[in-house]
Formats: C-alpha cells, sequence, structure tokens
C-alpha cells in the first residue's frame, strides 16, 4: 500500500471511529440506531464528507501547512456535525454530564473549524505579511472565548453563534486581504475567485439563514442541522483550490456557479414575494417566477457571463482578415513577425517567445494556465505564450480552442499561399517553355526564309502565338485533326526554309482526340523536335509519323542526321521541355540516336484525365 492511501486509510478509519463513537453513546443511554431521523443521517453525511475531502487531500500532500490546516478544519466539522446526532433518539435533560460533554464537544467543533479557515485563508494561496502573529491571536482569542463560553463564565448574549458568526467574518477578511496579495500572480487570482466564490456560497448561506440571526437571539430562517450541508460547498471549492485541479478552469467554474446561486437566491425570494404580497397559490407564484427569471435574469446573465469571461479582443472577421495577410505575406520573416503579433494581439501575453521543444502538432495548456504553447506554423518556430492579459489571467479550455482553430486557419491559409506560389512558378515554367519551343522555332524558322513576305508573315504569327502563350492559349485548345493539319504547313515551311525534306505520314483512327493541354503538348513536343534537326542534326530528311488507335496517339520524329551519344550529350532546355511537357500529360517519351540518325517517340494519351500505361 502507498503512503497516500495509508494515510487515507488512516482518516477512513478515523470516521468509522466516530461512527462507532455515536452509536456507543446512543446505546448507553438507551437509544437505538432505528430511531434516528433524516436529519440526523445528514448530519452524518455532511461530517464524513468534509472529513473524506479534506483527509484525502491532506493524505496526497502531508508536508503542506495549507492542507494540514484544511484536515483539522475536516476534523473540526466531523465534531460538531456528530455530536448532535444521539439528541435525536434521546432526550438527554435528565443527565447533566453528558449533556454537558455532547454541548462542549459540538462547541469546540464549531469554533475550531472557524480558527482553522481562518488561518488557511491567512497562509493560502499567499502567505500574508504576519501570518504568524495573526493566526496566534486568532486562536487565542476565538479559543479562549469559546473556552469561556463552554465553561459558563460568559453571558448568553455572546455565546457561540456569536463566535461562529465573527470566525466566519473573519474568513471573508482573509479572502479579501489574500486577493489584494494575489494581484500580480494570475494562478493565485484562479484560485481565490473560486475559493471566494465556495467560502461566499456556502459560508454566506450560512451566516444568512442561521449564524446571524442565532447571533441575535432570533429564530434561524433553517434548521441548523439542515444548514451543515453549505458546509460542503465550502470544502468541495477548497479541495480544488489547494489540489490546484484544472486551475484554469477554476475561474469560470466560481463565475458560473455564483451565477447559478444568484438565480435560486432569486427564484426563491420572487416566490415568496408573490405568496405573500399577492393572491396567488404556491403552484401559479412558482410558475411565474420561473417565467420572470428565464425572461428577465438569464439574458442578463449571459451578458454578464460574456463580458466577464470573453478575453478575445478581435472579432471573427478580423482574425480571418488578419490570418489570410500573414499567410500570403511575401517574405517568411513577414508572416512570422505577423503570426505574432496576430497571437499578441488576441491574447495580450506579456512573454512570447521562441519553444525550444514541441511535442507534435498539438496546442497546449501549461503550467496551470499561465502557457499556451503553440507548434511551428506559417513559417514561424514553435511559440509559447506565457502570462495572458497583460499577467491579468490564465489560459483556459475556451483559449486553448481559439488556439486550435486559429492553427487550423492559418496551416489552409498557408496551404493555399503553397498551392498559389506553386502555380505561379508552373505558370511561369509553362511561358518559358512555351517561349523556348514555340517562339524559338519560328522565330528560327522566319530567320532561314529566304523570302521577305514570308519571313514578315512568319514573324507576325509568332508575335501572335506569343499573345496565346501569355493567354494560356492551352487552355482553349482546338480539334486534333485542324492542329495536324497547321502543324504540317508549318513543319514543311519550315525544313523547306533550311533545304531539308519531309516525310509526313498520319494514320489516326476516327475518334482520337486530345485534351487542349496535350495537344498544346504536341505542337510544342513537335516544334521542338523540328528545331532541333534543323539546328544540330546536319540531315537532310525528317519524317514524322502521327498514329493513332483511339487511346494513345503517337508522334514519331525521326532524322538521318549525324546522331549524337544520349548518355553524354549536355541536355540542355530542348531535352528537358520535352521530357517535363510529356510528364505533365502523363505521356511517354523515348530518344534513341546513333550514326544513322535520331528518333523521338512521344505517346500522348488520347481523351481527357488519360494516361500512357
Amino acid at each position: 500500500m502507498t503512503a497516500p492511501m495509508l494515510r487515507f486509510a488512516l482518516v477512513a478509519a478515523f470516521g468509522a471511529g466516530a461512527l462507532i463513537a455515536v452509536y456507543a453513546v446512543i446505546r448507553t443511554h438507551g437509544g437505538s440506531i432505528g430511531g434516528l431521523t433524516f436529519i440526523s443521517y445528514w448530519q452524518l453525511v455532511v461530517g464524513l464528507g468534509a472529513l473524506v475531502i479534506a483527509g484525502g487531500v491532506w493524505a496526497l500532500r502531508p508536508g503542506d501547512l495549507a492542507t494540514r490546516l484544511f484536515f483539522i478544519s475536516g476534523l473540526a466539522t466531523l465534531t460538531f456535525t456528530f455530536a448532535p446526532v444521539p439528541f435525536s433518539v434521546r432526550d438527554f435533560d435528565g443527565n447533566a454530564e453528558i449533556l454537558r460533554i455532547l454541548n462542549t464537544i459540538n462547541g469546540t467543533g464549531a469554533t475550531a473549524f472557524g480558527i482553522a479557515m481562518v488561518a488557511l485563508f491567512l497562509i493560502y494561496p499567499n502567505r500574508l505579511p504576519g501570518w504568524r502573529w495573526i493566526g496566534t491571536a486568532v486562536l487565542v482569542v476565538f479559543g479562549g472565548w469559546s473556552a469561556l463560553i463552554l465553561t459558563g463564565h460568559v453571558p448568553g448574549t455572546l455565546g457561540l453563534h456569536f463566535v461562529t458568526l465573527i470566525e466566519m467574518f473573519g474568513i471573508f477578511a482573509a479572502l479579501i486581504a489574500q486577493y489584494f496579495a494575489a494581484s500580480g500572480d494570475p494562478k493565485a487570482r484562479a484560485i481565490l475567485i473560486w475559493l471566494g466564490g465556495s467560502v461566499t456560497l456556502g459560508a454566506g448561506a450560512f451566516i444568512a439563514l442561521v449564524a446571524f440571526p442565532s447571533a441575535f437571539a432570533m429564530t434561524a430562517l433553517v434548521d441548523a442541522r439542515l444548514a451543515f450541508g453549505f458546509f460542503l460547498i465550502i470544502y468541495i471549492g477548497c479541495a480544488a483550490g489547494l489540489g490546484r485541479y484544472r486551475l484554469f478552469e477554476l475561474g469560470d467554474w466560481a463565475f458560473r456557479a455564483v451565477f447559478y446561486f444568484i438565480a435560486a437566491i432569486l427564484l426563491v425570494a420572487l416566490d415568496a414575494v408573490l405568496i405573500f404580497f399577492l393572491p396567488l397559490e404556491p403552484g401559479p407564484a412558482l410558475g411565474l417566477s420561473v417565467l420572470i427569471i428565464a425572461l428577465l435574469y438569464l439574458p442578463f446573465r449571459d451578458s454578464l457571463s460574456r463580458l466577464v469571461l470573453r478575453r478575445a479582443s478581435l472579432a471573427d472577421k478580423d482574425v480571418f482578415r488578419a490570418v489570410m495577410d500573414t499567410a500570403f505575406e511575401v517574405s517568411a520573416e513577414a508572416r512570422a513577425r505577423q503570426w505574432r503579433d496576430i497571437l499578441g494581439r488576441l491574447f495580450e501575453p506579456l512573454e512570447i517567445e521562441t519553444a525550444a521543444t514541441t511535442d507534435g502538432q498539438q496546442v497546449q495548456i501549461r503550467d496551470d494556465g499561465l502557457e499556451l504553447r503553440l507548434p511551428a506554423i506559417a513559417d514561424s518556430p514553435a511559440l509559447r505564450l506565457r502570462y495572458p492579459w497583460r499577467g491579468q489571467g490564465l489560459f483556459g479550455p475556451r483559449h486553448l480552442r481559439t488556439a486550435e482553430e486559429l492553427c487550423t486557419l492559418m496551416r489552409q491559409a498557408d496551404a493555399s499561399r503553397a498551392a498559389y506560389d506553386r502555380g505561379v512558378a508552373e505558370e511561369r515554367s509553362r511561358i518559358a517553355r512555351d517561349m523556348h519551343d514555340n517562339i524559338g522555332a519560328q522565330l528560327l524558322g522566319a530567320l532561314h526564309s529566304r523570302e521577305a513576305d514570308r519571313k514578315d508573315t512568319m514573324i507576325r504569327e509568332t508575335l501572335t502565338d506569343l499573345r496565346d502563350i501569355i493567354n494560356n492559349a492551352s487552355s482553349a485548345g482546338m480539334a486534333l485533326v485542324n492542329l495536324v493539319a497547321d502543324l504540317r504547313a508549318e513543319t514543311a515551311e519550315r525544313l523547306a526554309a533550311a533545304d531539308i525534306a519531309l516525310d509526313w505520314t498520319v494514320d489516326i483512327a476516327p475518334g482520337t482526340d486530345l485534351s487542349p493541354v496535350a495537344l498544346h503538348a504536341l505542337r510544342s513536343v513537335l516544334r521542338e523536335c523540328v528545331s532541333n534537326a534543323i539546328r544540330h542534326a546536319g540531315a537532310g530528311q525528317v519524317g514524322v509519323r502521327l498514329e493513332g488507335d483511339g487511346t494513345i496517339l503517337t508522334l514519331t520524329v525521326n532524322d538521318d542526321g549525324t546522331g549524337f551519344d544520349p548518355d553524354t550529350v549536355r541536355r540542355g532546355n530542348g531535352l528537358g521541355n520535352l521530357e517535363s511537357r510529356m510528364a505533365g500529360v502523363k505521356g511517354g517519351l523515348e530518344l534513341t540516336s546513333g550514326e544513322a540518325g535520331t528518333t523521338i517517340t512521344a505517346r500522348f494519351p488520347a481523351g481527357i484525365g488519360g494516361e500512357v500505361s
């Protein structure tokens, strides 16, 4: 058994021992467990609940002074809730000694609870200046006061209810002092908001309904034994604060708890007003109260909740615009700088630093909400944001979701920018290839033309093609049969100008057609092949053969020139462009060369979206 489990077992054993003691007192004085009322069982539940909660926190952190005081308060609550239980099954008026003992246990437990809680809030979450002296004074004053009351040396008007009332105000005073002491500590503020809310609900309700009326000899509004249940609210809240459980959510929970508590109080008060001041029966009065609360209070509560809990300083449309502007910045440095600026405007952290390490691509809350860590994104390294809202708050779940959505949006925008950049690069590459293959080939033909009129015509056609290239003529396309006819006339003129014979063969099955992109590639590949034959081959004849079977169109260009070694020749823009174009249309390219000349075979997929296997 581990040490925490052993300590908790001791706590449970103490609680069991207390139950046995109550049972023994009842049996010793002629009572029976069967005579216990609902209120008696409720007292036992509250006492054991306080002990288990406080004892559980202490078992986990036994060396902490704050948890020790919390455990003492749990023990005290157990004593003042258990002590009155025997009175529910046995009248002890005839036994002064047992009556005195039970009253002493009850009064001592109540006083010890107040002393322990005041001392707790003197040291937690921060140790207040002079906490030792103040704590000692609290112990001496309230302990001595209670001792005088229990020994009969203080009149009833200054009895234990009055002591309890003063102790409750002492708890509130310590909480207020802690609030000012934690002005520069967001963690402590989050703890105090939760502790203050739970104590306000629990202790405030007990004071208003029991302690205050009883201290001034008035009838309590609620049976004090039932009102013990308010202390469970205090214990649950203190356990969450001391355990620092999901510290970054404590503030939100506290505000919501207060809002619901106020709604309950307003509902009860309004129901009472309608019953006592208007001639309404309880049923209609309750229904009308619920309607009024729903119509008036709930909208006000929602508005107040958004005002208190929402921290984002940018509207959704502004965030979207800022992210898009950042993603499409030209330089990586500008993108990283603007990304930091968005985070700074949204969360207002005191620190934005590069994170040394990251855990994947997840946004994380660390250090109890003081730090928000974001992964590398949009050319920005991983970042950590600390002390949000100028050190006045903590990162919570809703801020985590905001950051996750922001990162997702930035990734999508960054991917769009990358796609845009790729498109720009591909378009530049297309223009460069077309300029080399088409414009270069046509200008070369015009250069070798001996007829002035034909030279002018080819230059004008070149200018037309140049405009088509700039406007991406490949997107329009034309029928294959028309393109083949144009290419034959163009090729024949170019070769004739260079004194090279043309052998042109076409064997294309009906129904064979190419996509606009493939048609454009066919024209460019043929022009490049013919240009290479004119400039480099020293050929006397060039053969061009087009074959199509409905699924694949094959272009074969061969010459009877000197040839070259494909493995050793330097591959310039011409051959590189041929390979790039064929890859772009998912086609195939083969090149053979030797003493008998050079042969280039290009296979184009017929139809739209096809691929050469």
